[in-house]
Order: structure tokens, then sequence, then C-alpha cells
């Protein structure tokens, strides 16, 4: 029997309060800004373990939990694409057709992660498949004051790659970035800018550099500053813009989703095992 590929997709989300001046909520009996943050992965795996069917109104989908633990979370996700066909007796009917993918969402503050099959039979992109989740689960945040933002995690090579190739052609670069609250990917940007994000109550923020229309951009890796920004966008902190000289249209990093490959003969086992060998993939 031939041993199949199945691709899995990466996304980071970070949990984020609505209004960082939050002063406290007798009804949800969080007290202040500090306790919601120490309580946002609590709550967020709360909120999952509420919902049994992720949905919207495009979309007729299916949704079955297999597998709920110490804050790893593995579902099936089918969406309807019924499937039209003329018989021979010269009428026309529609099949019933489900075609479904696996979706794993590690909920440990350190992580934070989304991996998504990649199955172009039941959705179209897995981040249609991470956007209805997280657009299932707002509401319930919503009483919580919180907000989860995602963004593709990418190959941290990606955007020097594409600095390399466009040497000496490079006129803007947009710097799209969430407001961190994920220590071990936002160490190293400059506190001054993390700082200035959380002052601001911001929940997105946008640096660009840009260089006179006769000129181009100077980018080096040294620079700390820049580094820090395409490491903390790579790691699913935000998205990287690139304006070419010549090129209409912005080269965007996070169009390059990370992905791993996994043998479909390791996706038979049990939801444990399954669940193990996600984990695997989402270190």
């Amino acid at each position: 029997m031939k041993n199949t590929i199945s691709q899995f997709e990466l996304f980071r989300y970070q949990l984020l309060p609505i209004n960082r001046y939050f002063q406290g909520d007798l009804w949800t009996g969080v007290h202040s800004i500090d306790e919601l943050l120490a309580k946002k992965n609590e709550l967020f795996g709360t909120a999952l373990l509420e919902i049994d069917h992720f949905a919207n109104s495009r979309n007729q989908t299916a949704t079955k939990c297999l597998f709920a633990k110490d804050g790893f979370f593995l579902y099936r996700i089918a969406s309807n694409r019924s499937l039209h066909r003329e018989t021979k007796e010269f009428t026309e009917e529609y099949i019933d057709n489900w075609p479904s993918l696996l979706v794993a969402i590690w909920n440990a503050p350190d992580v934070q992660m989304f991996a998504v099959q990649k199955r172009t039979t039941a959705f179209h992109s897995t981040e249609a498949v991470t956007k209805l989740i997280l657009d299932t689960v707002d509401p319930y945040l919503s009483r919580y004051h919180l907000r989860a933002i995602y963004e593709p995690i990418v190959e941290r090579k990606v955007f020097w790659d594409i600095v390399e190739k466009y040497k000496g052609k490079i006129q803007k670069i947009e710097f799209d970035f969430v407001t961190p609250n994920m220590a071990n990917i936002s160490g190293n940007l400059p506190e001054n800018l993390k700082e200035f994000a959380k002052a601001t109550n911001s929940v997105k923020n946008k640096l660009d550099i840009e260089s006179d229309s006769e000129s181009t951009l100077h980018i080096d890796k040294n620079n700390d500053t820049v580094n820090a920004l395409a490491n903390y966008t790579s790691d699913g902190g935000g998205n990287v813009a690139i304006k070419i000289f010549g090129m209409s249209k912005k080269i965007n990093t996070s169009k390059t989703v990370k992905h791993v490959e996994i043998s479909e003969m390791r996706l038979q086992g049990t939801a444990e095992e399954l669940a193990d060998v996600l984990k695997e993939i989402m270190r």
C-alpha cells in the first residue's frame, strides 16, 4: 500500500486583552489586568470545551473533538461539499459528501499554536479553518474581555531570502506585528516597542521604513531592530510586506506558511497516539 503524506500548516495565536486598562469585572470574577493575563489560557481552554461545533454562515460544517487533555485539543472538522451528478435516467441528484481534516490546538502559554491539515477538498485553505475556529470562540472570549489574534508561522529565512534576492531594489518594508504577550517569541523585540504598544492599548502595530523614490533601502542582518522584527513576525507575531522597485504587488512573508509533513500511516493510531504525533511537529 502506498504511504501517502499529509501536510500540516502552522499558525500562532495570541490572547490579548480587549482593553489593557481593564479594571476588573465582578460578573466574571476577574479583578485585574494581571489576573486576566494570568488566566488567559485557562479561559481559552474553557471556551473550547464549551463549544461543540465550529461554524459560520458561509460553510455547513461538522465537528468532532477527538482529544482534549492538558491544554491540547485535537479535532476533526468536515465541510459539506455535496456532489452533483446526472443519472442514466436523465435526472440530476446531489450526494452528501463531507471531506474532513485534522486540527490540533496546543493551548500552553509558551506554545499557543494551531496545526491544520491541508486538504483542499474540505476547506480551500488552512487559514480559513483557523479563522473559522477563532471566530466561533470569539463571543466566549469577549465575555472575559479577551481577543484571540492569529498569524501564520513562517521560516525565519524567508524574510532574509527575499532581502538577499532583491538587494538594491527594496523601496519599502512594512512590519505589522501583534502587541506581544508571549515571552518566548517576543524576547528579542526592543523594549521600547513592546512598552509603547502596551502603553497605547494597541492590539496591532505597524512600523514602516521607506527610501526616497530615487533610492532604495539598505537592510543589514546585523541591524538588531530589523532582525528582531523579522524574527518576531516569522515566529507568528505578524507579517512583513516588502515593496520592490518595478513590481506592482508587495511580497508578503505570511503567504509562505510554515508546514510539516507526516506519513498517513502515522495518522492511523488512537486519538492519544495521534495527539503525540502532532505534538512532535508543534514543539
